[in-house]
């Protein structure tokens, strides 16, 4: 799920079929102005200087003091604002899935509160377990007490969308899947994932570099809406590039006591290109471990929920090599080209939590909202919260990722291609570090059977639960 995820600053990209690239240099805190001073004439009276305030990346850190006041909203105060987040850690067939969500949430949370909060507001954060199929019980519990929720991201979104639209509890998230949910009302993504646009930056890459495979493609899904969902995004989106799926498989996404079945029907039918989503671990790993004992080699692509540690350290016999992630984030690995990334990795180092691509989208939602809600002064409210987001038209989390702008929810035609081979990613396109490919021709537009089933209207915001 990305946005994958699983998921993409860019320039305008040349009517010519070759990708621009750009680049996001760290940028220097300001320095600070001279203080001023007037008043009598022995200099009696100052005028203050400007405080300085901490930058994150680029951006400056929108958490400080102040004298904000008055209970506004639900779960704001004098003194506190509440606010909920939420992974699928407790998921019995994969344990911590996603928990660098929250953890990084907790991280900026904590950060944020030390610097002073929001106008002087101290966030207060409970964080949500899911576990995968529990998502409407997270949103009852919810919505009569959270202000808002924030960076949180569930596998199976869909099935709570409905108690969340009714309640009217805003979200500003990490990521969403189901098209309802992609789309819904009081909701502004950082890195938007439509379920009716489909970046092709990795498709195009692939389409390039093995013009013959793609003729010869093949999915592999889990048998739950997520997963279905995004393969057919893919059906929907690659075709006009050249790719022809001749098979399309589904598998439990509880896990398969046999991988090879998949492997001989695969093989049998001369599929060149697999694209599989789902989680790296264990199905992935377990899928590609019997494609390697039975001979079987074909070109993998995936999202951006397989740029993780835990996926990188399986990958010691090497099984999982050849794996293409399609990312829209600065890698970990280029933290000397973006300092968003490197003060991303030293908040997290300090708090002792996990770090993955999704760590970075949950500190790029909770900056948005933090910028958003910092904007809105004493008078803190979720309306104005999601008007501040929706101004911003040109969002790249102090420089974690391409830039985007969230209130449209249509994700930049722009992306990073990394190869896992071994125990590390390498970049492979675009070959410059710290930066990105772009192309207008990449912004894969479509409506399918999902986009359908969300009603959506003339802003493209989903009527499915809207009741009168």
């Amino acid at each position: 799920a990305s946005q994958e995820t699983d998921t993409e600053a860019n320039e305008e990209s040349n009517t010519e079929s070759t990708p621009q690239t750009s680049e996001r240099e760290p940028v220097e805190a300001p320095e600070t102005e001279p203080e001023a001073t007037t008043g009598t004439e022995s200099g009696s009276d100052e005028i203050p200087p400007e405080p300085e305030y901490e930058t994150f990346g680029d951006l400056t850190w929108p958490c400080n003091p102040g004298e904000a006041s008055g209970s506004t909203d639900q779960g704001v105060t004098d003194e506190s604002i509440l606010i909920g987040g939420g992974d699928d850690r407790g998921y019995a067939a994969a344990l911590g899935l996603n928990i660098t969500q929250t953890d990084t949430l907790q991280a900026f949370v904590d950060k944020c509160n030390a610097l002073g909060g929001i106008n002087g507001r101290q966030i207060e954060v409970e964080l949500y377990d899911a576990k995968i199929f529990e998502v409407n019980n997270v949103w009852l519990d919810a919505c009569p007490r959270m202000f808002m929720m924030v960076a949180e991201g569930f596998a199976v979104d869909g099935i709570g969308e409905e108690s969340r639209v009714q309640c009217e509890l805003a979200h500003i998230p990490t990521y969403t899947v189901s098209a309802a949910a992609a789309h819904g009302p009081l909701m502004i993504q950082p890195v938007p994932n439509p379920s009716d646009r489909n970046p092709l930056s990795m498709a195009a890459f692939i389409a390039e570099t093995y013009p013959e495979a793609i003729a010869k493609s093949g999915t592999m899904y889990g048998n739950f809406g997520a997963t279905i969902e995004t393969k057919d995004k893919v059906l929907a989106s690659y075709p006009p590039l050249g790719f022809e799926f001749v098979l399309n498989l589904e598998y439990n996404i509880v896990g398969e006591d046999d991988w090879t079945p998949f492997v001989l029907e695969l093989k049998d039918a001369g599929v060149e290109h697999v694209y599989f989503t789902g989680t790296c671990l264990p199905n992935y790993q377990a899928f590609r471990a019997a494609a390697s004992v039975n001979g079987y080699e074909a070109i993998y692509t995936t999202d951006a929920n397989f740029y993780e540690n835990s996926c990188r350290e399986a990958n010691d016999d090497g099984v999982m090599d050849g794996t293409y992630v399609r990312m829209a984030f600065i890698p970990f690995e280029e933290r000397a080209y973006s300092s968003a990334v490197s003060d991303y990795l030293d908040i997290m180092d300090e708090a002792g939590g996990e770090v993955a691509l999704l760590g970075m989208q949950a500190a790029s939602a909770f900056m948005l909202w933090a910028t958003a809600a910092k904007a809105c002064g004493s008078e803190l409210t979720r309306e104005c919260v999601l008007e501040e987001a929706a101004k911003i038209d040109e969002w790249t989390g102090g420089g974690l990722h391409v830039a985007s702008d969230p209130g449209v929810n249509i994700p930049p035609p722009c992306g990073i291609v990394l190869e896992l081979i071994g125990n590390s990613y390498k970049r492979i396109f675009p070959s410059e570090p710290g930066t990105y490919a772009c192309d207008e021709s990449w912004a894969g537009t479509f409506s399918n059977q999902w986009t359908e089933d969300a009603q959506l209207d003339e802003n493209r915001v989903s009527q499915k639960f809207i009741t009168q």
